[in-house]
């Protein structure tokens, strides 16, 4: 495989901790027209180059195990916030709360918020597969057309 210069580098470490291939090209290749159309196209070459490609997703690897995530982790953390909203929800419908109710009522609504709640159901539906398009099998007729006989 291919060394990676150091600004390749510095662009794959920055894709992986930001998260976002634009923002990692503005900052390791010091661009000065931050809003520049370009830098998504570039930042989207350089990702799609085998040699960064792998060291992305090495380091991504790396990442993950170094602080434990998997998917099906995620996938918990996700249900717990929203079973938190569900909760909140069922006690915000209620005018007999006791004190220890009304505890847990406040607590979660400082902790939870219902876009929380939304981003949580969308992230679960992208890492089960549920966003995947459905696909649709088209077939060409246009030889079979019996127009003009």
């Amino acid at each position: 495989m291919k060394m990676l210069t150091p600004k390749q580098e510095k662009f794959a470490q920055l894709v992986v901790s930001l998260g976002n291939q634009s923002e990692a090209y503005r900052q390791a290749y010091d661009v000065t027209n931050k809003d520049a159309d370009w830098i998504r196209i570039k930042a989207s070459q350089l990702c799609s180059e085998d040699n960064i490609r792998l060291t992305i997703d090495q380091l991504r690897a790396e990442t993950k195990k170094a602080h434990g995530l998997d998917r099906d982790k995620i996938i918990r953390y996700h249900l717990n916030m929203i079973e938190a909203w569900e909760e909140l929800w069922v006690l915000g419908k209620r005018n007999d709360l006791e004190k220890d109710e009304k505890q847990r009522f406040y607590l979660l609504k400082e902790l939870v918020k219902g876009s929380d709640y939304r981003g949580s159901l969308a992230e679960i539906s992208k890492l089960t597969g549920m966003y995947e398009p459905d696909k649709v099998e088209i077939k060409d007729t246009s030889h079979t057309s019996n127009w003009g006989s």
